[in-house]
């Protein structure tokens, strides 16, 4: 929510990292997307500031270096229609620089052609889209949680380069334009709770743990007894009552905890019958 009296800043690489504290050795804490917005909560100095993500509440440390920094008067061209890149990688051009920038990447002011960024025009000639466009199926659905795979893994990481369980399932559901919290304990929170993995559809969001641990890894049911998720890279292997079953490594990796459902898709046969109507 972009409220008046406050400070912003938009992303204005490719991937920028979220450090947990304001230091060189510090942990990677998470990643931010080009076009992303951000709180600017304080300014250190000329190497680090704290910025509060505007998506997910994720707060930590960034390079001032890797933000365009927000006035007044560019407020309004980032409460338009949103528009995501599908594209892995692909350039964003101008007349001067080229951007690459991943599947996820906030697109300002985009007509299809021209992407309106607070700091410039630039050309996307990639395929993009807008949450508003029709409903979704599961087959659409299913398109876009495939793109994903065989990014590999990266603990704090959430782009297609390298990303972890928590980043998968928010990329994917951003998308949507649906939030959700950056890691899988707090994404168990929410959402309609599933009693019997029978009754679970594509989309849905199954929560894991190690042993008999806290939950620490998500997935998205992208079929009956099929889970995409993150292990080593982004893969889909099966699911049942137990858990995950590794499919190359020959046994279970993570213990079912519990399935939530996020949203509700249409089957292609609900969609022309709305159409119809």
């Amino acid at each position: 929510m972009i409220s008046e009296g406050k400070q912003y800043a938009v992303c204005r690489l490719s991937v920028a990292c979220l450090w947990k504290h304001a230091a060189e050795d510090a942990p990677l804490q998470s990643q931010v997307l080009f076009g992303e917005v951000l709180e600017v909560i304080n300014i250190k100095n000329k190497h680090w500031v704290r910025v509060l993500c505007s998506w997910d509440d994720e707060l930590g440390w960034m390079d001032p270096k890797h933000l365009y920094f927000l006035k007044e008067k560019d407020l309004p061209k980032i409460k338009g229609e949103k528009h995501y890149s599908l594209e892995l990688i692909y350039g964003i051009i101008s007349d001067k620089i080229s951007i690459p920038i991943t599947i996820g990447a906030l697109l300002h002011g985009f007509d299809g052609i021209n992407v309106r960024m607070p700091f410039g025009r630039f050309q996307f000639s990639g395929q993009a889209f807008s949450p508003g466009e029709g409903s979704l199926t599961s087959s659409m659905f299913i398109k876009l949680a495939h793109k994903f795979i065989n990014a590999p893994e990266m603990r704090g990481g959430r782009s297609v380069l390298g990303m972890d369980s928590g980043a998968l399932t928010q990329l994917i559901y951003k998308l949507l334009d649906i939030e959700l919290p950056r890691h899988p304990p707090a994404q168990s929170s929410i959402g309609e709770d599933i009693g019997f993995l029978e009754q679970a559809e594509i989309g849905d969001l199954a929560f894991f743990c190690k042993r008999n641990g806290p939950i620490s890894h998500a997935g998205v049911i992208v079929g009956p007894g099929s889970v995409l998720h993150v292990h080593g890279r982004v893969k889909i292997d099966r699911l049942d009552q137990q858990g995950i079953y590794d499919l190359e490594d020959g046994r279970y990796s993570y213990k079912l905890r519990t399935v939530r459902r996020m949203i509700q898709l249409s089957s292609p046969e609900e969609q022309l019958i709305n159409s119809e109507t």
